[in-house]
């Protein structure tokens, strides 16, 4: 009881927050073994029930084993055990069930062949034989349980030689593979947090891992794997790798997770353990029961504020910024801060004049807005004072990322260009591959770790890359976006991997979120109840974390507005242009 007191007396002294997402979909069952219906874990939404797969049966055929061990592999509590009976000795000795996952539908095991591919009797059990699995991949997880979707047709073929009379398979393929329904039962997303080059923010990397009792060791080993290859240049970690970390992640009955890594931290210097507490505290702060985090490395206890118990709200200055946001547009030719249905022109020169602005980007840095003719961006402080104008060419609405820069977008010689605007000064920065796309939107994330744009009706991300000085050295590559929603525009970040769009719909454009990884598309409609009137939807201007309200302009320049709870409303106002979120 004295730790459960301790714990909340530092949930008191840090503020924070929790980072949880769920995934849906459908697909298949199993359709043998006992199941048994269980509570529910942590309100994470996952099917309450426990498969226990039978083993092989004595005579099975070989078409009958490929079956029976498809069939192994989707054991709840996850195990790869049943699914090694099914195995040689050998192929279960070196078969590696952690390497993969990959999901499918319709699979289809055909008869078994000889070596020479003809249909075998399988009746010389000195032969061996062949069965070919068939199936749709429908995505693929790695290591760590990053998402990547196929959607491709693929095909196994298994060799089975008999052991002992039985037959048994000797070349498993690497990973695991499960359907799409137990994928829906029984993954959910979470988040790794790795730091940016420079060490101040933390960058959440999702990934989709098994729930269950096991989830805290699953979070921290999926962890110690470090940043995805492709991130080396804007990710780094401070968390030893799996080798140095002990096998699993006990909690106990007052929800103190311990984590032991075999590396003695005694030298490390305080930011670095500073960065591995965050690391890891953020990361287990997912899991269900968890209400604070002892760390050890060898004989070195981490702490926070002082204490060996970590809460999980621990380290919220690495997160991203907290600050309510606003938003704004230009009404006649003022720029007005649009509050709960009010329109609210601003303080200084920009809520008198807006220069014929209709473009605008507005934060307590400053305020931008892209003249008429598009090709001279305003820039001045949030009174209008110490004016700079940016020359280009077809400009599209600037951008203010949380460190009080302004990000410019135009076409160049070269075509897309990319401009970063601080304190009166603009730097041109490097945008392999985003100079090739015709680019509509972009947005810098929440966090400033990543930007999304809206290019030919299709979503692309990419992180910001920036040495250890903190200084923008330019864009990655941008990552297409897979959405389920035709015809996808003006996305916004309404969390750090989360995207909000407007798509078009049977019932006219309507807003959708995704996640950044493709994995899952769902519709304001679903969140909120409310559809969307069919206005013809332009601009979309969303809250940070999917809360307060939402706004809309439409094809007329009129502005909606959906109250938290409430449903759709118009605003009486002028017509109004540069709907934008900002703070």
């Amino acid at each position: 009881m004295m730790r459960l007191r301790s714990i909340r007396r530092l949930r008191r002294l840090v503020a924070g927050g929790l980072a949880v997402a769920v995934v849906s979909g459908c697909a298949g069952i199993p359709s043998s073994g006992p199941v048994t219906k269980v509570a529910d874990d942590g309100g994470l939404g996952q099917s309450a029930v426990r498969y226990a797969p039978a083993r092989p049966l004595p005579g099975a055929t070989p078409e009958q084993i490929v079956r029976g061990y498809l069939d192994a592999m989707l054991a709840f509590p996850a195990s790869s055990r049943t699914a090694s009976a099914f195995l040689t000795r050998r192929a279960a000795r070196d078969w590696v069930s952690s390497s993969q996952v990959r999901i499918y539908s319709g699979p289809e095991v055909g008869g078994a062949l000889d070596v020479d591919g003809r249909p075998s009797a399988a009746e010389d059990p000195s032969e061996p034989v062949k069965v070919r699995l068939g199936f749709t991949e429908a995505a693929r997880l790695d290591r760590q349980g990053r998402y990547a979707r196929r959607a491709v047709p693929a095909a196994l073929t298994y060799t089975l030689q008999q052991v002992k009379g039985e037959w048994r398979i000797t070349d498993p393929q690497d990973g695991l593979l499960v359907n799409e329904k137990f994928f829906t039962d029984y993954f959910r997303s979470f988040d790794l947090y790795f730091f940016d080059r420079p060490g101040r923010r933390l960058v959440p990397d999702p990934v989709y891992l098994v729930v269950g009792d096991q989830l805290a060791t699953t979070l921290l080993t999926s962890l110690a794997g470090g940043p995805a290859p492709d991130s080396v240049e804007s990710m780094r970690t401070y968390v030893p790798p799996r080798t140095g970390l002990r096998p699993s992640v006990p909690v106990s009955d007052d929800g103190v997770a311990d984590v032991e890594f075999t590396d003695d931290l005694a030298d490390a210097t305080d930011t670095a353990r500073d960065h591995l507490s965050a690391q890891v505290v953020w990361t287990l702060r997912q899991a269900p029961g968890v209400e604070g985090v002892r760390l050890l490395g060898g004989d070195t206890a981490l702490t926070a504020g002082g204490d060996e118990i970590q809460p999980v709200q621990a380290w919220g200055g690495y997160g991203p910024s907290t600050a309510r946001g606003r938003t704004y547009a230009v009404v006649e030719n003022r720029v007005a801060e649009i509050d709960d249905g009010r329109i609210i022109p601003i303080s200084g020169r920009w809520g008198k004049n807006a220069r014929g602005a209709e473009l605008v980007a507005v934060s307590q840095s400053g305020v931008a807005g892209v003249l008429p003719g598009d090709d001279a961006v305003r820039v001045t402080s949030r009174d209008g004072s110490a004016p700079l104008t940016v020359g280009g060419n077809d400009f599209i609405e600037p951008d203010w990322d949380s460190d009080g820069r302004l990000w410019l977008v135009d076409r160049a010689a070269g075509g897309t260009r990319v401009r970063v605007v601080s304190d009166q000064q603009q730097v041109q920065i490097a945008v392999p591959g985003l100079a090739r796309l015709d680019v509509t939107s972009f947005k810098i994330s929440p966090d400033d770790t990543r930007y999304a744009v809206t290019a030919g009706r299709r979503m692309y991300v990419g992180e910001v890359v920036r040495d250890v000085k903190d200084q923008v050295l330019g864009l990655g590559l941008p990552s297409r976006v897979f959405t389920t929603v035709s015809g996808p525009r003006a996305a916004s970040w309404s969390s750090p991997t989360e995207l909000s769009f407007l798509g078009d719909s049977q019932a006219g454009v309507q807003i959708y979120q995704v996640q950044i990884d493709g994995s899952r598309t769902t519709s304001e409609v679903a969140r909120s109840g409310s559809l969307l009137p069919d206005v013809r939807a332009r601009g979309l201007a969303i809250a940070q974390g999917g809360t307060g309200t939402l706004h809309v302009s439409d094809a007329r320049r009129r502005l909606w507005y959906l109250p938290r709870g409430g449903s759709w409303r118009m605003i009486d106002t002028p017509p109004a242009t540069g709907l934008s979120y900002g703070r």
